[in-house]
């Protein structure tokens, strides 16, 4: 009898040391966010990407953040995820599109998009392997970007000084996360001035600027409201946001299986922040305009003209990466048809 057990006990015991062989060993990643524990960014982007891989992994990812620059600073971000010192990392899009990955620079193009989710949708086709952006910019500088939350479209959302006309935002100096917004504010007259996030209330209570290029999202969670009387909402200044990313190498560690959780993800995190954004921003402007913050609509008649002010950006933009062997013009046609599906 016991002999008989022994036997019968071999193919269980092959199964179970095989079942392990294959099981995913644990994995602890550290993620890096310059945005504050309870942002939206972290709420409704970080944290459901985390909850999600860590599930779709059955556990073997384990993931903690590191939010308000616990990790490093927003502009050190980038460096730091290409170095290994942070696992996952959020970036500001505009940090990076001047110089490290500049195709990424289409978000920040004035006039083409209204929806979060159609701008999500359309960098999800550029940025994946086999697009245009991923093949270009993304995979030659070794970034996986798992998560795109772009932002409602930005405009000059609070201001120190009454905007009711486009020649009101002459001389003005408007806050931008940098990029080609820097043309757009220039081509419209206005001063350019460049700060991080974090840096916005204290700049605009001092005067240091006029006015800031952002969503009322973005207003709502740094509270610049209450340091500002005036706003604009209607036309799109571009649509910068944040992108969730690591560095190829490090994907590549995993195995196919947290690979895949990460993907995923990444994926169902992009939407729900899309959703949730698109959803809220409308809530805020009605919140914040009954609350006083006075905000300008712009008329029909004064959207063309910011377009025909703003016209000479895109081409700008891709004439000057074309010279630098980048596909612009073919990024940015493939981003306007994306758009529009």
């Amino acid at each position: 009898m016991q002999y008989v057990l022994k036997v019968l006990a071999l193919p269980l015991a092959a199964i179970l040391m095989v079942s392990a062989a294959l099981a995913d060993d644990e994995v602890t990643m550290r993620f890096g966010s310059h945005l504050a524990a309870g942002a939206p960014g972290i709420t409704e982007g970080a944290q459901v990407l985390i909850d999600n891989a860590q599930e779709l992994s059955k556990g073997s990812l384990k993931i903690t953040l590191f939010p308000g620059e616990q990790a490093g600073k927003a502009l050190q971000m980038y460096d730091l995820v290409k170095a290994g010192a942070v696992d996952i990392g959020t970036i500001a899009s505009a940090y990076v599109s001047s110089d490290k990955l500049p195709l990424l620079g289409v978000l920040e193009l004035p006039g083409l998009a209204s929806s979060s989710c159609a701008v999500t949708e359309a960098m999800f086709k550029l940025g994946s392997p086999g697009g245009a952006i991923f093949e270009n910019d993304l995979k030659p500088n070794g970034i996986r970007v798992l998560a795109y939350m772009p932002y409602p479209p930005y405009g000059p959302a609070v201001s120190r000084k009454k905007i009711e006309s486009v020649a009101d935002l002459q001389g003005l100096k408007m806050r931008n996360a940098g990029g080609l917004m820097e043309h757009t504010v220039t081509a419209l007259g206005g001063v350019p001035v460049k700060l991080p996030a974090p840096e916005v209330y204290e700049a605009l209570q001092r005067g240091t600027v006029d006015s800031v290029l952002f969503s009322f999202l973005s207003v709502e969670s740094y509270d610049l409201n209450s340091v500002a009387d005036y706003g604009t909402t209607g036309y799109s200044f571009g649509t910068p946001g944040d992108i969730l990313f690591m560095s190829e190498q490090r994907f590549q560690s995993l195995s196919d299986t947290q690979q895949n959780a990460l993907v995923e993800a990444g994926r169902k995190a992009s939407m729900h922040w899309c959703a949730y954004v698109d959803a809220t921003e409308s809530k805020y402007i009605e919140e914040m305009r009954a609350a006083g913050l006075k905000i300008h609509t712009w008329t029909p008649e004064q959207v063309a003209e910011l377009k025909e002010k703003t016209k000479s950006v895109a081409d700008d933009w891709a004439k000057s990466l074309e010279g630098r062997g980048k596909p612009a013009r073919a990024v940015l046609e493939a981003f306007i048809a994306a758009l529009g599906e």
